[in-house]
């Protein structure tokens, strides 16, 4: 891929809203070094290509140790990074909503009732009236919920979630993820450092939204939903774009 088409697929997601350090070390971490450490000047190297000063990185690395979420340790002159037991945990848990296929997502929603509305979280559960809610199949229920078994999926359901402001950004998403998919055709960047930033980016500006709210079907949602278009484009992307050795990336 021609340098001026990567530069112009990284200003196109960075622009969809703004970059915060500690979130994107999350994407970074989750994506490229789940089950690994990240030496500290591969980290350098893929920060900077995306526009990152070592002094917001610092920053937020300092951040997410005190979180627990990153455990950092020197070997020689060189600082090591990864992913705690809780920061594992916690990138596994999402792992699902955010590489799940088309055909794995969007599936049968759960209707429960609970009596206890205010310990639900809003990004995993909706709700549609005092105490009714609905989730994805594989969320787990509380302890107290009684589960409803659903004949159809009313468009008015997917509104509950279909804020202006969520379904605007989705449209966001899905056009620059549309122009990335098209220029990218037939021709993908071999460069691993690359790859690695073209994947973080794109994992990033999805998990960002795609986080923050169930996983419904596509048929309780309005017509011009994206989210579930934006993930069949994501899935395509990041299947041409397999993540990169990180040697590789360092030796670049």
């Amino acid at each position: 891929m021609p340098t001026d088409q990567y530069t112009q697929s990284i200003r196109a997601l960075s622009d969809l809203g703004p970059l915060r350090v500690w979130s994107l070390l999350v994407t970074v971490f989750g994506d490229l070094a789940p089950d690994q450490a990240l030496d500290g000047p591969t980290l350098s190297i893929i920060m900077a290509e995306i526009g990152i000063k070592p002094e917001a990185t610092r920053v937020a690395l300092h951040r997410l140790r005190s979180d627990d979420w990153i455990a950092s340790q020197k070997r020689g002159r060189t600082s090591l990074h990864r992913l705690t037991a809780k920061g594992q945990k916690d990138s596994q848990a999402a792992r699902p909503r955010i590489y799940g296929t088309p055909e794995q997502m969007g599936g049968v929603a759960r209707v429960i009732l609970t009596s206890h509305p205010q310990d639900l979280d809003p990004a995993r559960f909706v709700q549609i009236s005092t105490r009714l809610f609905v989730c994805d199949a594989s969320t787990e229920l509380p302890l107290d919920a009684m589960e409803l078994a659903p004949q159809d999926y009313p468009t008015w359901l997917g509104a509950q979630i279909e804020t202006a402001p969520m379904k605007n950004a989705y449209k966001s998403l899905h056009a620059v993820l549309t122009d990335i998919t098209q220029e990218l055709d037939g021709e993908a960047p071999k460069h691993p450092l690359h790859v690695a930033v073209l994947r973080v980016m794109l994992v990033h500006a999805w998990r960002r939204l795609t986080l923050k709210h169930p996983d419904l079907p596509r048929a309780a949602h309005s017509a011009d939903w994206r989210g579930h278009d934006c993930r069949v484009l994501i899935t395509e992307l990041l299947q041409k774009f397999p993540r990169p050795d990180l040697d590789q990336i360092k030796a670049t």
